[in-house]
């Protein structure tokens, strides 16, 4: 390999890593908020920006009653964002929301194909889709404790609408039903843990308010996708109120 190619090997292996710090920084976050009766669906940075988005993108929302029975919603989206009501007030809900396809370049993520930034003239270092998956805590309930069966997601050992502060919070991550171990599990407010072998990890929350789990997870893709890989993120809300 001549010396010209190998520095731009490498200044392409730098991108590349300088771009994963960003997107663990900077990654939007997903979750549910109440308003004047109904909920909406929020992505942005929580406690900071609500970003308006397609609501198409939003598959899928599923409500608990604080006894763990699934209880009906019904969505009202507007132009940007998704909304619901629920038959009655919710303990848990979890959404599933698919953003499509991604590029990460030579001059940062855009928000296309492969295909659309080539053709752009834009010098790709990666092309994947992206998922997440959010659950929102709004009241105490069992069913907050145990998995709901999605793709990817935290799993809280104690019932997070019932803690104080100060107080540690265990929880597991899993992945199609099986623990992720040596994976960093962030907050909104700059904390970070990573799993054990069996998947479980420890957050102490200072404050009361409201708070924020993520992690993020990578597979590989299928060879007919085109694809290098699929991101998955998973995020828990929940507040501390003591």
């Amino acid at each position: 390999m001549k010396p010209y190619m190998k520095i731009s090997a490498m200044l392409v292996v730098a991108v590349a890593g300088m771009w994963m710090v960003a997107a663990a920084s900077f990654a939007h976050h997903l979750w549910v908020m109440e308003k004047d009766g109904a909920y909406v669906v929020g992505r942005g940075h929580i406690g900071e920006s609500v970003d308006l988005y397609d609501p198409a993108c939003v598959k899928k929302i599923t409500a608990f009653a604080g006894d763990g029975t699934e209880i009906a919603v019904t969505r009202a989206d507007d132009k940007n964002r998704a909304m619901f009501t629920a038959a009655t007030q919710p303990a848990l809900v979890s959404v599933v929301s698919q953003w499509g396809d991604r590029v990460n370049t030579t001059r940062g993520k855009r928000l296309m194909n492969r295909k659309q930034a080539e053709a752009e003239g834009l010098r790709v270092i990666s092309a994947f889709t992206s998922t997440q998956y959010s659950k929102t805590v709004f009241g105490p309930s069992d069913i907050t404790t145990r998995p709901l069966g999605i793709k990817f997601e935290i799993v809280p050992l104690a019932d997070p609408a019932t803690l104080s502060a100060g107080v540690p919070l265990l929880f597991k991550l899993l992945f199609d039903g099986r623990p992720l171990s040596g994976v960093s599990v962030l907050t909104n407010h700059d904390q970070e843990a990573t799993t054990d072998e069996d998947g479980v990890a420890e957050v102490v929350f200072d404050k009361p308010g409201v708070h924020l789990l993520f992690a993020t997870h990578q597979s590989p893709a299928d060879d007919a996708s085109g694809l290098d890989f699929y991101k998955f993120m998973t995020f828990l809300t929940f507040e501390v109120k003591k």
